[in-house]
């Protein structure tokens, strides 16, 4: 499977340059083709854990689009809210919110997420130093802080989303041991 992750990265980024520019020619099929060899042949993170823990899951994906865009509405409705209502209900905060995974991608994706909805944004990240064990930590600044939980859960879920779409078969299943062993604490109900 690992071979044929350049090969199928090479297709969708030569689709993807045909798309915007929006005309499907014979030169500009093979401009794709020569942007995506390049952009695949420098910038291809051989020897990370990028490369080996990232892979595409369209269904997914599409989930996590429309997950993220819905969260994105409700927090542009609540800080309209805040905006146009006198008085102020702000409660601000800064959220540690340890990762269950040590992908870049997978955590750069969700602290990007988090920075694009309104009203969070990632301050930190903290990622341990190369050969300790431990997972990133994401600094999270809310401005309509509830709970630790609450906001921990929020970044869980778009953790969760994100690992569905575009982890590997690895990284889904260990994410998966993770929120079930979360789910069984939940139940038992002491606190996490």
């Amino acid at each position: 499977m690992n071979g044929l992750r350049a090969p199928v990265l090479v297709v969708w980024l030569t689709a993807l340059w045909v798309l915007l520019w929006g005309d499907l020619t014979v030169q500009n099929l093979v401009a794709g083709v020569v942007v995506a060899l390049v952009v695949v042949v420098i910038a291809w993170p051989t020897g990370t854990r990028f490369a080996s823990s990232t892979s595409f899951h369209p269904i997914a994906a599409l989930r996590y689009l429309v997950y993220f865009a819905g969260q994105l509405v409700v927090s542009n409705l609540v800080v309209a809210r805040e905006i146009v209502t006198p008085g102020s209900s702000i409660n601000r905060a800064i959220v540690a919110v340890p990762m269950h995974t040590a992908s870049a991608g997978i955590n750069t994706l969700v602290a990007n997420c988090v920075t694009l909805t309104p009203g969070t944004i990632t301050v930190d990240v903290s990622v341990p130093e190369p050969g300790t064990a431990g997972m990133p930590t994401l600094y999270i600044h809310a401005l309509h802080f509830v709970d630790v939980e609450s906001a921990r859960r929020d970044v869980y879920r778009l953790e969760r989303y994100a690992v569905a779409a575009f982890g590997d078969r690895s990284l889904r299943a260990a994410l998966a041991e993770v929120a079930h062993d979360d789910a069984a604490v939940d139940g038992e109900g002491t606190s996490r």
